[in-house]
């Protein structure tokens, strides 16, 4: 049984220099919540990093003023000058967790939202957003996306107790496409010796596909020394004594990151890149997706982020790749700030919509028909790609092309 306390909320929305690269999105709404009723044996957010007090699970924070806050924002034009995704709650708690279902903050919070114009991202694995579907089409864009670690339900229940069971949440991404909305399946963790197996892998991959999934990005499980390793370990051992070995030995380092043993979490990355991308999914949100809920300098910066993943996955050396991303990144960072401050003295309403974002997409191509891009990230080859993008191609995470199919 769950026990709650309220805390306040300070603000609504928060803005980033740069885009989150891993859920697509500039913006970010504080959750309503801070615990989580899921209960998942794994989750992350036990951690003592996170500065959760209590018993993770029972003990949920409330923010009741939350929707309020988000309103006052949107009024105040917090979102007004920019084009960018809002990701709604944080990985360490779900914004649709039990709590929600008598509360109705993510839903209150989703209705102030709306006003803002702005596309958002949703990652839950609770079929209770089927619920606010209503809401979710007052946006011009939306993201569904949810996790999902296996297809079995023992094993579910053994590790996510109070999440919806796995074929309600695949409901909800075909449902999610049914509506026009986009959606896919973030298979993480899978964990060694439960869910991480090429069977169980190959069967949560094809349940993705049948139920209309863009994309499923894979991960595994890390374990930080503390609480959430304490936790996790307590029900590997409920399992019998040879998994509980088999995770003495992925895990001995101890690593402050929860990351296993460098070689047996380079293995486990490959094999998992290799059984999505068999089946012709992106092992990311793909450019094709995120393109919409992105200004094109944004949406660049990620690809050049993903980019990275993509080349490593296959072998190729990334640091090239990877200097050219913080160059693009120094500049984007610099000339966002420039004229946030420029068109922040400027107090007169814009006659143009979401003006920072339109003035900072006009340098970017600019600088691209210019032949400046090529300078700013020391690659003429990467600018060269950069050009065919923002020029509308998309690029294709299977296949490491873009638009009609010039090979990177």
């Amino acid at each position: 049984m769950s026990s709650f306390t309220e805390i306040e909320a300070k603000s609504g929305l928060s803005r980033a220099r740069l885009p989150d690269a891993f859920l697509v999105s500039l913006y970010r709404a504080l959750a309503p919540y801070r615990g989580c009723g899921h209960g998942c044996a794994y989750c992350d957010g036990r951690a003592e990093r996170y500065y959760v007090d209590g018993d993770f699970e029972r003990d949920i924070a409330v923010r009741r003023n939350l929707p309020e806050r988000v309103a006052l924002d949107v009024a105040g034009g917090a979102a007004a000058r920019e084009y960018g995704a809002v990701c709604i709650g944080s990985g360490v708690t779900d914004v649709y967790q039990p709590a929600e279902r008598g509360l109705g903050l993510t839903r209150r919070a989703l209705e102030a939202l709306a006003p803002a114009g702005l596309p958002v991202v949703i990652l839950t694995k609770s079929d209770l957003v089927l619920r606010d579907f209503d809401v979710l089409s007052r946006f011009p864009k939306a993201l569904v996306v949810v996790t999902v670690t296996t297809t079995d339900d023992g094993t579910a229940a053994m590790l996510e107790p109070g999440a919806s069971p796995p074929a309600a949440r695949l409901a909800v991404v075909r449902e999610a496409r049914a509506r026009g909305f986009r959606s896919g399946v973030m298979a993480m963790p899978l964990c060694p010796g439960l869910s991480d197996g090429d069977e169980s892998v190959g069967a949560l991959l094809d349940a993705s596909i049948e139920a209309g999934a863009e994309f499923v990005y894979p991960g595994g499980l890390t374990l930080r020394p503390g609480r959430q390793k304490d936790h996790y370990m307590a029900a590997v051992e409920r399992r019998g004594p040879a998994l509980r070995a088999e995770y003495d030995e992925l895990y001995a380092g101890d690593r402050p990151s929860g990351m296993p043993s460098p070689r047996l979490a380079a293995e486990q990355a490959r094999r998992l890149d290799r059984l999505v991308r068999e089946r012709g999914l992106p092992t990311m949100i793909p450019h094709g997706v995120y393109r919409e809920l992105l200004s094109p300098p944004d949406a660049l910066y990620v690809l050049f982020c993903h980019m990275q993943g993509l080349y490593a996955a296959r072998g190729v050396d990334v640091r090239p790749l990877r200097a050219a991303t913080g160059r693009y990144a120094d500049w984007l960072a610099g000339e966002r700030t420039a004229l946030r401050r420029s068109l922040g003295r400027n107090r007169a309403p814009s006659p143009e919509p979401f003006p920072v974002t339109g003035a900072l997409t006009e340098r970017l191509l600019a600088l691209s028909e210019g032949g400046g891009l090529a300078e700013v990230l020391g690659n003429a080859r990467l600018a060269a790609l950069a050009a065919d993008v923002l020029a509308g191609g998309a690029f294709d995470y299977p296949t490491l092309r873009v638009g009609a199919g010039v090979p990177v």
